[in-house]
């Protein structure tokens, strides 16, 4: 789960936190954590506070820390890590008390978790544990009960419901849009890098493969086996190349994909891969695509996956992109920013309404002064 207004944190421990949030549905899911949770802990009471008069666990505040002491590695016996483990404790209470926050408004607002949309959340949680076995000795470790943790998901869910909720409202403006895309299009974001058009023709030819397949159909010593595997290579090859000889020589390239090529994919498309950027396919066969001008057949291309014939249809060169391009991510940005901005200070209006009282044992940091003790 991500931190729902972690801009009202240090930018240190808000970092912290979110790892941490995160790792406890991935990372922690899956690994194999000590049994010993608090051995080096103080005795500490079950309630890490209240919030206009309902608790928040301790359990789930022991769970946070030990997780994210062992995920990032924090060692108390160094300076530094003593110093980040005091503001992971902070983060770990203020999150606590902005979940059970948002809870409330939520359900001041009367925004309710359909028995359906909580049923599936549940089960999301279970297969990111890797089943109900690992789910279940997972909270066995950290002593919480299937309803206890169940409240842990609510309060994601009530998240997202209030993001929602908060959203509704919040729109850009084209003149925005604008105004936004002059001042930022040189930035990296939104530059178009150089793109092709191209499609191609593949005879399967892996290495790997044609051995397994040799030595299925084939009764032949080692020696043999070698051999018979570079003759089938030669003649995937040849074919490749004499497919090649064709297009080059002006056969209908997607007619040929379409009868010869291997790749399901796109062959039934006449070998067309689309308009695509660097990367996109292995090196070989990028360099390849990329080294052709428009209308042009490459020679035969080798890759891991086998014999290659690539015809270029267009190049794009590399160029910032129109504001029409670049519209949808800058209405995005723009919104998330808002939708940021109104949770923080729905939040802190929340949070300075509220009655919140912090066992001592848990009043770290900046927390002291916010929510002094009564």
């Amino acid at each position: 789960m991500l931190s729902l207004f972690e801009s009202l944190y240090t930018k240190t421990y808000a970092a912290i936190v979110l790892a941490l949030i995160s790792l406890v549905f991935v990372g922690c899911a899956s690994s194999n954590t000590s049994s010993q949770s608090n051995a080096n802990e103080t005795q500490l009471p079950p309630i890490v506070a209240t919030v206009n008069d309902r608790p928040v666990s301790t359990k789930l505040y022991e769970m946070y820390l030990k997780n994210g002491r062992e995920e990032l590695g924090l060692d108390p016996k160094t300076e530094e890590g003593r110093t980040k483990i005091e503001q992971l404790r902070e983060g770990i209470v203020s999150e606590l008390i902005d979940r059970t926050l948002i809870a409330q408004e939520a359900e001041r607002r009367a925004v309710l978790i359909s028995p359906e949309k909580m049923s599936q959340a549940e089960q999301r949680t279970v297969q990111q544990f890797g089943g109900e076995q690992k789910y279940d000795a997972y909270l066995a470790e950290h002593h919480l009960s299937r309803d206890e943790y169940r409240e842990t998901i609510k309060s994601e869910i009530y998240g997202e419901l209030m993001r929602e909720e908060l959203r509704k409202n919040l729109t850009v403006t084209d003149e925005e849009i604008k105004n936004y895309y002059e001042a930022h299009k040189s930035e990296p974001q939104f530059q178009q890098a150089e793109r092709v058009t191209a499609s191609h023709i593949l005879i399967n030819a892996r290495p790997n493969l044609i051995v397994q397949q040799l030595q299925r159909e084939k009764n032949l010593s080692s020696e043999a086996l070698a051999k018979a595997a570079r003759e089938e290579m030669e003649k995937r090859r040849k074919l490749a190349e004499a497919l090649r000889g064709r297009a080059a020589a002006g056969a209908d390239f997607a007619a040929l994909a379409r009868q010869h090529s291997e790749d399901p994919s796109s062959r039934e498309q006449g070998g067309s891969l689309g308009t695509f950027a660097r990367n996109s396919h292995t090196r070989a066969f990028d360099d390849a695509a990329f080294a052709l001008k428009p209308g042009q057949v490459s020679a035969v291309v080798q890759t891991e996956y086998g014999f290659h014939v690539i015809k270029l249809t267009a190049t794009d060169a590399a160029r910032a992109q129109t504001l029409s391009e670049a519209t949808p991510e800058i209405r995005r940005l723009l919104l998330a920013g808002r939708e940021a901005a109104k949770l923080t200070e729905s939040l802190k209006e929340i949070r300075r309404k509220a009655k919140v009282r912090i066992n001592d044992p848990f009043r770290f940091g900046a927390l002291k002064n916010e929510f002094p003790a009564n």
